[in-house]
């Protein structure tokens, strides 16, 4: 088999309101621009992939070094097109393009990635994560509306100028859902590089940080997230040390030599790699092993776009140190079959709160017939 044509085309897609993501304040999402990859090969077998990146880059200039070539060897050929130039322009391309090469394996091999690559569950559980921060009682009724769909977990953005405001916050969900959800929390402070509108915003130190685990222990919260900057490793070494609430990190770092600083650290407890930036979905396999031995759990990003879930999904289903899938939503105003609006049929929860594998071949799930 060799891949003959490598597509790439830029999707637009609006959403139904504007949110206010917390990570990027001052910014607004009107909708999203995904880079949408379709590999072709010489035995009629296409494979699909999302990420960002230029489609004239990945047509003009990586995928000439694609064809010809055989897509079973994705790990080679992941690194052929970081290799091709253009810095870390290359690094979305190639994690588009792998996630693409990844459904041609399993579409060929007749197998749903997840049974490909060893599958230790069939389903997995999803939390809700929310976009915006919300005021307590906002957020108390948002956590009921997700019980009632079915979800049993939820995270929540800190990003109040105080400790208490943050607190209350979780303070007004638990007590409204009792101990029938779990309660994960997100501070979004590790988004410098890259963020805009990161650099005027709230920055914790490691006292304020330390300070609201200890508030946060109480609560019975699943994970605190993103408590301080990207690379401050010493201090997310001490804090993972004093609190005793997990600390979980990682979503915006690259390559294999950043986890292993942080796992071999012990900054993290929980490792939150995400495919589409890491470098792709053999970088998160190799990250989750070194994670399981070292005893400490992964729980991927949310994947950028609903293939990217999709990718995740297959991963956290074939390792046993990951139990979460991440949904992206706003209640009231952005579904997750929104985020995931690619999809001809977006994956969503149960109502016992479970996603259930796709057993199609590859990723198992198709995009929809307008884009």
């Amino acid at each position: 088999m060799k891949i003959t044509r490598v597509e790439a085309t830029a999707c637009r897609r609006a959403y139904p309101v504007e949110v206010h993501p917390a990570w990027s304040p001052g910014n607004t999402w009107n909708g999203v621009v995904t880079t949408i990859y379709k590999v072709h090969t010489d035995e009629g077998v296409t494979g699909i992939g999302a990420s960002g990146g230029s489609p004239e880059l990945a047509r003009d200039v990586v995928a000439p070094r694609l064809i010809g070539r055989d897509p079973f060897m994705a790990d080679y050929l992941t690194r052929v097109m970081r290799n091709t130039g253009g810095g870390f322009a290359t690094l979305p391309i190639a994690c588009g393009i792998e996630m693409a090469l990844w459904d041609i394996i399993g579409k060929t091999a007749g197998l749903p990635l997840f049974r490909l690559w060893g599958a230790h569950r069939n389903r997995v559980r999803a939390y809700a994560s929310m976009v915006e921060v919300g005021s307590p009682d906002q957020r108390a009724e948002a956590a009921l509306e997700l019980l009632d769909k079915g979800y049993t977990a939820i995270k929540l953005r800190l990003h109040a100028a105080t400790i208490r405001e943050d607190i209350a916050q979780v303070e007004a969900v638990r007590a409204a859902v009792g101990d029938h959800m779990d309660i994960m929390v997100d501070a979004n402070q590790a988004q410098e590089p890259g963020t805009p509108g990161s650099e005027d915003d709230l920055v914790w130190g490691f006292d304020r940080a330390l300070a609201t685990c200890r508030e946060l222990a109480h609560l019975d919260v699943a994970w605190l997230e993103e408590p301080l900057g990207r690379y401050a490793f010493d201090n997310l070494t001490r804090l993972a040390s004093l609190s005793d609430v997990p600390i979980a990190g990682g979503e915006n770092n690259v390559g294999l030599h950043e986890f292993r600083w942080m796992i071999d650290q012990h900054c993290y407890d929980i490792v939150q790699p995400d495919a589409l930036v890491a470098g792709g979905l053999i970088v998160l396999r190799k990250v989750a092993g070194y994670a399981e031995m070292h005893h400490r759990q992964i729980a991927p990003h949310h994947g950028g776009n609903g293939l990217g879930v999709a990718a995740h999904l297959h991963l956290i289903a074939s390792i046993p140190n990951a139990g979460f899938i991440e949904l992206i939503q706003e209640p009231g105003k952005l579904d997750t079959t929104d985020f995931q609006g690619i999809l001809a049929q977006p994956l969503v929860p149960d109502p016992d709160g479970y996603i259930t594998l796709p057993e199609r071949p590859g990723l198992g799930v198709e995009l929809r017939d307008d884009l």
